[in-house]
């Protein structure tokens, strides 16, 4: 007589394949029913660009490495320091002009500009004007200073 086998658990591969799949799929569900950080924040952005073509994104802000300053004095042809004089810099690319008023002492502070910019600078008091003073984006320096000069009428 021959030795008798046990009986085999499974009778055919594919009810072995499809138990580990079952298996599988129960251990891993939480892992895919989590949303995407990603995926979950932009779903909501998607919805709004297809509903609306006129959608303006907000432009992601710079890091401090992207950011420089402009600061310098306005004096006469004398070398007098010139309070309350307006100081006008235009960005080159987007012709968006800020505008400060120097201090007493003749001072003015442009901070947070773009390092990727090109920039013009001049002043103006009582109806005379500095001639343009340029900064470059190729000037790597974090704080520019420039003194604009006005000459006399």
């Amino acid at each position: 007589m021959e030795p008798q086998q046990p009986p085999p658990l499974f009778k055919s591969w594919g009810l072995l394949v499809l138990i580990i799949a079952i298996v599988l799929a129960i251990a891993w569900l939480p892992m895919f029913s989590q949303p995407r950080p990603l995926l979950g924040q932009a779903r909501p952005l998607l919805a709004q660009a297809r509903n609306d073509p006129y959608v303006r994104y907000p432009a992601p802000p710079k890091s401090q490495a992207a950011i420089k300053s402009l600061v310098g004095e306005v004096v006469s042809a004398q070398g007098a320091k010139l309070a309350q004089a307006v100081v006008h810099l235009k960005d080159k690319k987007t012709l968006e002009v800020k505008t400060r008023i120097a201090d007493a002492e003749g001072k003015y502070v442009f901070k947070g500009l773009d390092r990727d910019a090109d920039y013009e600078v001049h002043a103006e008091y009582q109806g005379a004007s500095s001639p343009n003073r340029n900064v470059s984006h190729f000037d790597d320096r974090d704080e520019i200073f420039l003194v604009l000069e006005i000459p006399a009428k």
